[in-house]
């Protein structure tokens, strides 16, 4: 998939024999592996975190520093078309958010 565009809407089977929850099979338009799309996404997401960093006080530690696009990522409770608040942190403070949001989330399924 690198170096292309897929304008597909994406359809993974989730059903045996062509896949299954835990092990999608590939897009039944395109036929684009799960595994491939991911890394994909994936990508696209590094590449906006690094490519709209730049120079300033970061709003956690108040350091001057190269900050960085932090965004929590989406819960399976989060709602169609809402996104959750972008700030801009420090790489240092961008680690420890992204491990709250992480730890938080898997307390909250832990108590279930």
């Amino acid at each position: 998939m690198p170096g292309t565009v897929s304008l597909c809407k994406h359809r993974f089977p989730v059903q045996p024999p062509l896949g299954s929850l835990g092990r999608p099979g590939n897009c039944s338009s395109c036929g684009a592996t799960w595994d491939d799309v991911q890394a994909e996404l994936q990508r696209q997401t590094e590449a906006l975190i690094v490519g709209s960093s730049h120079d300033g006080n970061c709003p956690d530690c108040t350091r001057r520093r190269r900050l960085f696009r932090f965004q929590p990522f989406d819960k399976p409770w989060t709602s169609v078309g809402y996104e959750e608040p972008v700030t801009f942190l420090c790489i240092d403070c961008w680690n420890t958010a992204t491990e709250a949001d992480r730890e938080g989330f898997n307390a909250l399924l832990g108590a279930l």
